[in-house]
């Protein structure tokens, strides 16, 4: 009785605004935290939201460290001293033999520099770019979750919440790209909405890679649900997917121009054994965290497939455990590729992630932790440490103490260098 009249009380009396206003100013970390508890109201959302773009604003960028957010500050200093004619030229070379062949990150970049060469407002945009998609995704899944809140349900939201977080700014183009597609892609998969087409497309404007996965949708949307091929197609992309490696050449070489450029320089063998060395300098837990996942994933939904089919008939739920077939395939094929299946990965796990969630919402909630969440603790909670760790050296230390906008008064210090 008391736990009842708990929950009608938080749910009954949100948190005014001006009480966020006012704990923002104070403590901008206690307020994204009482947010996140308080996340079923608007103003809880927006506070959210203002912190992510808070955190964005405050990223630590030491060029000691080879990631793209060091080229992002490097480049915005670049285009600072180029005149504003060279705005059109990102259009007018677009998928040329250019070097670069997106275009909302040169847009972004290019327009910050005519304000300033500080890379904490360019961040910011790239924090508000990609909140928005981030949370638009998360909230697809908490909807759900609001209908049929269980423990289970609750902790894979966490983990698919946790899958590619904010931190992942520090590679702006590839999560972004891969946050917008997803968000896209679940609409046109599970509703079969056309309209979020320009959407899923629009992706490949902010990572070219992207292209793959619209074509991998276009596939979906025309032959539907077709386990009975998807499901050998499956099986055999994780026995012989090097057989199918020189069909991807041959598809680069029609294509031509910057596409064939682009797919040489992933595929040529200095930069495989670049990436494998990345791979071994790596520390063990790091190396397998991705591996445990994804034997999980596949674990879980095999489990969920075969032994509560029943359940899993909704048009949703079917719609999903195909496409997945068709992306999961598409990744290990990928994976001659250094860099295009590996990336693209997270797009699988987010999408696996999202349909063993689902069954979760439509389970029954049991007494106690269902033994599928229990199998899976391990490789979830290694996986966030590892991407907490990747992405402490951008976390500002300062973003967590009182008073807004101390980060922008002390000097940088990231939070890898507090804890580690």
């Amino acid at each position: 009785m008391n736990t009842l009249y708990l929950d009608k009380y938080i749910y009954g009396n949100p948190v005014s605004s001006k009480y966020y206003l006012v704990l923002f100013v104070l403590w901008p970390f206690l307020a994204f935290l009482v947010a996140l508890a308080d996340y079923s109201h608007k103003e809880a959302k927006k506070v959210v939201y203002v912190f992510l773009i808070y955190y964005g604003a405050t990223t630590v960028v030491d060029v000691g460290y080879y990631i793209d957010a060091v080229g992002y500050a490097l480049l915005l200093k670049e285009k600072s001293i180029l005149p504003f004619s060279d705005f059109f030229k990102i259009f007018s070379n677009l998928y040329s033999n250019s070097d670069s062949m997106d275009v909302l990150e040169p847009v972004l970049s290019f327009l910050v520099s005519r304000i300033t060469t500080d890379h904490r407002m360019l961040f910011a945009i790239f924090a508000a770019t990609f909140g928005f998609f981030y949370l638009k995704s998360i909230n697809l899944l908490h909807r759900r979750y609001l209908k049929s809140p269980n423990l289970d349900a609750l902790i894979f939201m966490g983990f698919f919440s946790l899958l590619l977080p904010v931190m992942a700014i520090s590679g702006f183009r590839m999560w972004t790209a891969m946050w917008i597609f997803l968000y896209a892609a679940y609409h046109v998969v599970t509703k079969r909405d056309m309209r979020y087409f320009i959407l899923a497309f629009s992706a490949v404007l902010v990572h070219w890679s992207f292209v793959s996965v619209c074509g991998i949708l276009v596939v979906y949307f025309f032959a539907r649900n077709r386990d009975i091929i998807y499901i050998p197609l499956a099986i055999v992309s994780f026995i012989v997917p090097y057989l199918i490696a020189p069909f991807l050449t041959v598809i680069s070489l029609r294509m031509g121009g910057v596409f064939q450029e682009r797919y040489d320089m992933y595929s040529n063998e200095a930069y495989a054994s670049g990436v494998q060395d990345q791979l071994q300098e790596a520390a063990w837990f790091m190396q397998i965290g991705n591996d445990l996942v994804m034997y999980f994933l596949l674990f879980a939904i095999i489990i969920i497939k075969f032994r509560f089919g029943d359940m899993m008939k909704g048009k949703t739920e079917s719609n999903l455990f195909s496409f997945n077939l068709l992306l999961l395939t598409f990744v290990n094929v990928g994976k001659t590729v250094p860099s295009l299946g590996g990336r693209f990965q997270m797009l699988f796990f987010l999408f696996a992630t999202m349909y063993v969630f689902l069954f979760f919402v439509k389970k029954p909630p049991g007494k106690t932790i269902s033994y599928l969440t229990l199998v899976g603790l391990f490789p979830m909670l290694l996986n966030t440490l590892i991407v907490i760790r990747q992405g402490s050296d951008t976390i500002n230390a300062w973003i967590f103490a009182p008073g807004l906008g101390i980060p922008f008064f002390m000097q940088d210090i990231n939070l890898a260098s507090v804890l580690f």
